[in-house]
């Protein structure tokens, strides 16, 4: 059965950013303007923008707009969170007229359901929608510093990393490590080769955790 609610909240994002016959769409001045952009302050981002509460919106948890000032190939992500907690995100470059799908990237606005894609873990990070061989591939890319652009969700608790496929959006799912709900957007900037004790430390973290996680185990299987 179709979300109403959902579908609601994605016609009403479509007019925000197309536009219809009472109202312009939505420019990135306009975006700069919601998210209190400044070009003399300097960062990547994002600046968030959540929208009003309003009928059409009544069906979902929260509708935000996140901007990416440097970003080369995402200036916006919009993000809905429907009741269920679930968050489906959109992504999209500003051409200079208009709003525009990013290489790869989903910007269809139709409220789809999003499929949790498998995942993986390879020295200390997490990888969504990437099999196996893949994820090894960019794992050795990020510890060489040759990912620079590369999408990943940051755990404000542990900072685990979690790279999530470009062929698809990510979607809500708690840090795989600490349980953790609040995961930031990141876009990985290496300059150079990650240090090789950085990445020994990072796999050296994993392991203790998967350890304490194992005695917690052992402790309510065998008692005190």
């Amino acid at each position: 059965m179709a979300d109403s609610g959902l579908e609601r909240a994605f016609a009403k994002v479509r007019a925000l950013l197309e536009g219809d016959f009472e109202h312009p769409g939505l420019t990135l001045y306009d975006l700069q303007n919601l998210v209190g952009y400044n070009s003399r302050v300097k960062t990547d981002g994002p600046l968030s923008y959540t929208l009003p509460p309003e009928p059409e919106l009544s069906g979902v948890a929260a509708v935000r707009l996140y901007y990416y000032p440097k970003d080369p190939e995402v200036t916006l992500i919009v993000e809905i969170e429907d009741k269920a907690r679930k968050r489906h995100l959109r992504h999209f470059k500003w051409n200079g007229i208009s709003w525009t799908a990013p290489h790869g990237l989903k910007s269809d606005l139709t409220a789809t359901r999003e499929v949790l894609p498998a995942i993986e873990e390879v020295g200390g990070d997490f990888f969504l929608g990437y099999a196996p061989e893949e994820a090894k591939e960019l794992a050795e890319a990020i510890r060489r510093g040759e990912a620079a652009g590369t999408k990943y969700m940051l755990c404000t608790r542990d900072n685990t990393r979690i790279f999530y496929s470009p062929t698809s959006s990510p979607p809500t799912i708690p840090c795989p490590r600490c349980g953790n709900g609040n995961l930031i957007f990141k876009t990985l900037t290496l300059a150079n080769p990650e240090d090789r004790i950085e990445a020994l430390l990072r796999e050296q973290r994993a392991l203790r955790t998967a350890l304490e996680d194992l005695l917690l185990y052992l402790k309510r299987k065998l008692g005190p």
